[in-house]
Parts: structure tokens; C-alpha cells; sequence
């Protein structure tokens, strides 16, 4: 799930549902999201603002939340945040016996501001330097980029070397790249090699 604004638009919204028996004290706070050497960065911003930024919700009720750009401005590419959603401990009853751990959720959702004409772009290459040899893919785009279903095949041998992805190492924000560790890969320079992978919901081989 994520929350999409084009960078024409002002706002955007998302619901939020509480499918169980008890009301739930929610905290909810909007991050820059960048990436650094393969690695997600989170910092604080001003730019998008979540009204209500707190929140209860009650048994089996939603929410719609309102994610609204402070003083926007034209861009040319993309911008990402991340909605970062807390439940918020409930207020202990010494009535009542222990009933163990209570297990809080955090929940983050992508939040992407971006002009409609923007493109993801990718190129990879076989990095064979270390002791697993990894799968460095790079966006060169302007937009970011999900992988899902990443496969690097030898179309020589005719063999497929799954690579795991999801959610969390997936996401290739625009000008930036990651490594992805090749498992049971012994790289032979005379074969050829392509990439089968799924990008932002579109299968494509690279």
C-alpha cells in the first residue's frame, strides 16, 4: 500500500481500519524518505502534513486520514516520504491480571509526490568482487522503483537464480542503487545473462 500525489495536486488521503474488539491509540508522524549506499534514510519534515497527526480508533471503525503538502511547488522528478503509523500503549489496569506481552504494531506506508511524467530506468551489472557475488541494479530514473519476482537468468546454461525481495529492499528511490546477494552463483564471463523482474506491477526482463 501506498499513498500517490500528483505534484499538481495538494492532497491525497488513506483508511484506516481497526478490525479487532478494542480501541486503538494511534500516533501518526510523515518522514523524507531518502536512500544512502543502499540503505533508507528517515528525517523528519515539514513539507507534508497528516491530519489528525493522533488519533483513536474505535472497535470495528475506519479512518480517513488526510495527507496534505505544505507550500507545494512544482516537480520535475519525484519526492518520497513515509507515513510511520505507532499503536500507542494502552493505560494499564492493575485490576485486571497480566495477560502477558503486549505487542505494539508500527506500520509504514510509502508516500511518493510526483510529476506525471516522470520515468523509472534501470541497468544492472554482476558485482563478482566479493565473497557472494551480488546483483547491483541502479535507477537512473527520476521515479522510484518496487521490485518484485527479481530472477537473474543464464540465458547460456539456461538456469534461473531466484533472489529474494520485498518491501523492505525493494524500493529503489530514483538515483539510487542496491546490491542483492546472488545465492549458489559462480559467475562464467562467456554466458550471457539477462533480468526477469516485476517493477512497480509490470513484469520486464532487463
Amino acid at each position: 500500500m501506498n499513498v500517490e500525489i500528483l505534484s499538481n495536486q495538494n492532497a491525497s488521503s488513506i483508511s484506516l481500519f481497526n478490525q479487532s474488539n478494542e480501541s486503538t491509540d494511534l500516533q501518526i508522524r510523515v518522514f523524507e524518505w531518502t536512500q544512502k549506499n543502499g540503505q533508507d534514510q528517515l528525517t523528519p519534515t515539514d513539507e507534508i502534513a497528516i491530519s489528525p497527526p493522533f488519533l483513536k480508533l474505535q472497535p470495528n471503525d475506519s479512518y480517513n486520514l488526510r495527507v496534505v503538502r505544505i507550500n507545494p511547488t512544482p516537480i520535475s522528478g519525484e519526492k518520497t516520504y513515509r507515513i510511520i503509523i505507532d499503536e500507542l500503549p494502552k493505560p494499564i489496569d492493575s485490576r485486571k491480571a497480566a495477560q502477558g506481552v503486549n505487542v505494539l504494531l508500527r506500520s509504514s506506508l510509502p508516500v511518493f509526490v510526483v510529476n506525471k511524467d516522470a520515468i523509472t530506468k534501470l541497468n544492472w551489472k554482476i558485482d563478482t568482487n566479493q565473497e557472494v557475488p551480488s546483483l547491483n541494479i541502479s535507477n537512473i530514473g527520476n521515479r522510484h522503483a518496487l521490485l518484485n519476482n527479481l530472477m537473474l537468468v543464464d540465458t547460456t546454461a539456461n538456469k534461473s537464480y531466484p533472489i529474494k525481495v520485498n518491501t523492505v529492499n525493494g524500493y529503489i528511490l530514483a538515483e539510487q542503487s542496491r546490491s542483492y546477494s546472488i545465492n549458489n552463483f559462480t559467475y562464467q564471463p562467456n554466458h550471457k545473462y539477462s533480468v526477469s523482474l516485476t517493477v512497480n506491477g509490470k513484469k520486464t526482463t532487463l
